[in-house]
């Protein structure tokens, strides 16, 4: 991605009015490279004179080639900065507004869903402490491993939902995870858990079959692993079905209260 990038740049910067400003814009791109995009460490450029709105422009200008298509059309399970099961549009790592260096920077640029792009993350890049900033599906290894769960509150019959950081992960990686998650998740991801919770105790009677009680310890628990697992196999290991599905299979009461819920349809006989 960095001999892409600094290609690319090299030919932007064969047109006016953008030579003057190559060798600073290079020692950018340069410097994002070296602190993986961090926003506590990556400062914007001051460009003399300023050349900001042109740079902003940049990526509207040019979000149609091939350059960024590419991005756009990844093949991936979920959107990596929120885990929803869309993408098909680009987010800025660092916002454009904030950092036009950086507009048309590969490596700044994320295939993600619309609900990332334009929703609750906005312009905001970092909180109050180093800490607090978002995952970079790019630099940051810790992006590829499992990260956080759904907790389910009760009372289960109005149940409401909680993303959270693992268990077990480091002080400073929860934090991490915990900003990342408060500022990527929005109402879809709300939506999404309660259409799960509401609709899982008929999954659960449909696999087990007949009309005996569902076993909350036994098959309950083996019906939520093996959604887990199909969650991660097609969605991936952050996405938000994952992550119900993480949460429940630790939530003894939660899955107690879906086996309780699992019964035989009865059925309706229809009129004459």
């Amino acid at each position: 991605m960095a001999a892409n990038d600094d290609a690319y740049l090299k030919k932007l910067c064969d047109q006016r009015p953008w030579p003057p400003h190559r060798a600073l814009w290079q020692m950018a791109y340069t410097n994002y490279r070296s602190h993986k995009g961090n926003p506590w460490h990556v400062a914007r450029t001051n460009f003399i004179p300023d050349v900001s709105k042109q740079q902003t422009d940049l990526y509207e200008s040019r979000s149609s080639s091939q350059w960024f298509v590419k991005i756009r059309r990844m093949q991936l399970k979920s959107c990596p900065m929120c885990g929803s099961s869309v993408t098909g549009t680009v987010d800025h790592y660092l916002p454009k507004e904030d950092f036009p260096e950086f507009s048309v920077m590969a490596a700044n640029l994320v295939p993600a869903c619309s609900h990332c792009n334009s929703g609750k993350k906005g312009r905001t890049f970092r909180g109050v402490t180093p800490n607090e900033r978002f995952l970079h599906p790019y630099f940051d290894t810790l992006a590829g491993k499992p990260l956080w769960l759904t907790r389910i509150i009760p009372p289960y019959e109005a149940a409401q939902f909680k993303a959270a950081p693992l268990p077990g992960l480091s002080a400073n990686n929860s934090e991490l995870v915990n900003f990342h998650l408060r500022h990527v998740l929005g109402t879809q991801f709300d939506r999404n858990a309660e259409n799960l919770w509401a609709t899982y105790p008929q999954y659960l009677r449909d696999e087990v079959g007949g009309s005996a009680p569902v076993s909350p310890a036994a098959r309950a628990r083996k019906e939520v692993a093996s959604s887990l697992r199909t969650s991660i196999s097609t969605s991936g290991a952050n996405s938000w079905n994952a992550s119900f599905f993480r949460g429940l299979l630790e939530d003894d009461g939660a899955r107690k209260y879906l086996a309780r819920a699992a019964r035989t349809l009865t059925a309706t006989p229809l009129p004459l």
